[in-house]
């Protein structure tokens, strides 16, 4: 599970400039979701495994 959240928090992070980078529609929500990505990344690196 842990994985899997990592995977989808570091699409998350990438969605972001890559929509800023072509110039796509509603790339604001993209940096948005970007920012949340970088959320889960960052409190994953401080949840301790069990």
């Amino acid at each position: 599970m842990r994985i899997a959240i990592l995977i989808l928090a570091m699409g998350l992070f990438i969605a972001g400039p890559v929509a800023k980078l072509y110039h796509l529609d509603h790339a604001d929500n993209y940096m948005f979701a970007s920012g949340l990505g970088l959320v889960m990344i960052t409190a994953l690196a401080f949840i301790k495994k069990k």
